[in-house]
């Protein structure tokens, strides 16, 4: 799994659990919902009124009741779940209250961020529905409630030009253009190994196929050893990689490279240095950082926003 993945971990636990929960309340209120026009094989699945002792699934001569699931599943999942539909709430009634709303750019400088170390916003949308069992449509509002919740957070922080100016000079280095890498790869315990697979890739066997039959990086193996696109300074990925891969030719295989993680071959898929930010979206992003060391943690702010808003919760 790439950093990146690790990164997202609390905010897709969340997700899943409101997931969860959302199968719960459309099992229990479904008949509420539907039309008196149901057919008797759709009354006969769902059953009379839904009771709480209607069975659900048998296992051998095991009954499992409706009720029981559902105590299951708020056990499991309840609490994450409903901090998780209070807390997207408050994010929308503190920014229809303070007047601030996201634009189409805001949330589409959000997903590339988000996006950051994918091939793609499918290939990024697609390990989230595989892995994780979410929508587009969910993650997108996951997206939009965290650029959202930044923005209600810093509204009323004060920056001044002077704190910008300064912390744009300590920041300079960081902010110069970076060169960055699209790389597959395919890691092998041991150097024979991966020699072997050299030798047959020198030989005319297809890198992807290597990578899914041979990598003992499973991420990276179901998608041919694509580990995307990766920032030529990342600390995250072994840095003699990193400058052999700088080095390279579009197109070239290198390896064996001894890594922390076992030896590596890989090959150089594309190379382009980021653009340049204006000084306007420079100043913007120091002022931001400003603001959000001020404000501090976001967990904190979510707290606040569910202090303020959340007046009853009974469980």
């Amino acid at each position: 799994m790439k950093k990146y993945d690790w990164l997202k971990v609390v905010v897709i636990v969340q997700a899943i659990g409101m997931v969860a929960l959302a199968a719960v309340v459309v099992w229990h209120y479904l008949p509420y919902f539907a039309g008196s026009g149901k057919s008797g094989a759709a009354n006969q699945l769902q059953g009379e009124g839904h009771a709480d002792d209607e069975v659900v699934a048998v296992i051998a001569d095991k009954e499992i009741l409706r009720q029981q699931l559902i105590e299951e599943l708020l056990e499991l999942y309840g609490d994450q779940t409903l901090e998780q539909m209070l807390v997207h709430q408050a994010i929308q009634m503190a920014a229809e209250e303070k007047g601030i709303a996201l634009s189409a750019d805001e949330l589409s400088q959000a997903l590339a961020e988000a996006i950051s170390g994918y091939e793609s916003e499918e290939q990024y949308f697609e390990m989230m529905k595989n892995q994780f069992g979410l929508s587009q449509k969910r993650v997108m509002s996951d997206i939009r409630d965290h650029a959202l919740l930044i923005k209600i957070a810093t509204h009323d922080v004060a920056v001044s030009d002077e704190q910008i100016n300064a912390f744009l000079v300590e920041k300079q280095a960081e902010l110069e253009p970076k060169q960055k890498l699209t790389l597959s790869w395919i890691l092998s315990d041991t150097y024979d190994e991966a020699l072997q697979i050299v030798n047959e890739l020198s030989e005319g066997a297809e890198f992807a196929e290597m990578a899914i039959e041979h990598s003992i990086d499973p991420y990276s193996a179901a998608h041919g050893g694509s580990l995307g696109e990766i920032e030529s300074d990342d600390p995250f990925y072994d840095r003699g990689m990193l400058t052999e891969a700088e080095q390279m030719e579009v197109g070239t295989i290198s390896g064996p490279i001894e890594t922390e993680d076992g030896y590596a071959i890989i090959r150089l898929l594309g190379r382009k240095t980021e653009a340049a930010r204006s000084e306007a979206e420079l100043r913007e992003w120091a002022r931001l950082q400003l603001a959000l060391q001020q404000v501090g943690p976001l967990s904190e702010v979510k707290q606040q926003l569910l202090n303020h808003y959340v007046t009853v919760i009974r469980k």
